[in-house]
């Protein structure tokens, strides 16, 4: 190759800017306090790309200017940023504040049914990239044709679809605990109990019911619930 066309090739590499992956970090915490939440669900939106807060609340995820990101928790309420410069040259990170979702007493869970079904459709909405939308089965593998894509084993267990999966997962116990927390709302027990601060953490935590309970149990069954792991609490158990 002659020695003009070297120069040549050299010049248009030089003349595509070198980009390096750019991370936003931070640390994630609870609004109006210094409590730390760990194991939030940190997901990048334009870049379909996910991650989870260590139990130091310490998050890091790739991220550009203009991309959107969701962080998630159950027991608190979404929040949603959109990637700015200045956040990359922030000191200590993007400190992201997430606000507590507090329940309202069942004097109006009708309509807080009804918020909680929209708030649920809305996470549907925005994870629906996570979702496959048809059934997939592996080249190779003896499950009838049907209908759907086949897909290589390369694939399926490549890195982007092993962490779709566990997102997906981590996605469906969310919604399991937002559910329980919906039908168990700290606002309430703490009405019906007369606990506060650190004496309904410990009550919240210890007598926290299932969510196959919470499917069936009507705001009677509820109210009788509370009352009954009241009289336990005290007595020590």
């Amino acid at each position: 190759m002659p020695a003009s066309c070297y120069y040549l090739l050299l010049l248009l590499l030089l003349s595509f800017p070198a980009t390096a992956q750019q991370f936003l970090s931070g640390k994630i915490r609870r609004r109006s306090s210094t409590e730390i939440i760990p194991s939030v669900s940190v997901i990048n939106i334009s870049q379909k790309r996910t991650n989870i807060s260590d139990m130091g609340g310490n998050y890091k995820i790739p991220a550009r200017p203009g991309d959107t990101i969701t962080f998630s928790s159950a027991g608190y309420l979404p929040d949603t940023a959109i990637v700015s410069d200045w956040m990359f040259k922030e000191k200590d990170g993007y400190l992201v504040a997430l606000q507590p979702h507090i329940v309202a007493l069942p004097s109006v869970q009708v309509d807080e049914g009804s918020n909680y079904r929209l708030d649920s459709l809305k996470r549907s909405e925005d994870y629906a990239w996570v979702y496959p939308v048809h059934r997939r089965r592996l080249i190779g593998s003896e499950t009838p044709v049907g209908f759907g894509v086949i897909i290589s084993p390369l694939d399926y267990f490549g890195k982007k679809e092993t962490q779709k999966r566990r997102l997906r997962k981590r996605l469906k116990q969310e919604e399991i605990d937002y559910y329980i927390d919906f039908r168990f709302p700290a606002a309430y027990v703490s009405k019906v109990t007369g606990l506060q601060g650190d004496s309904l953490r410990v009550f919240m935590y210890r007598y926290r019911p299932s969510y196959k309970w919470c499917r069936g149990a009507s705001n009677e069954d509820i109210l009788l619930y509370i009352n009954d792991k009241l009289k336990k609490y005290h007595q020590g158990y």
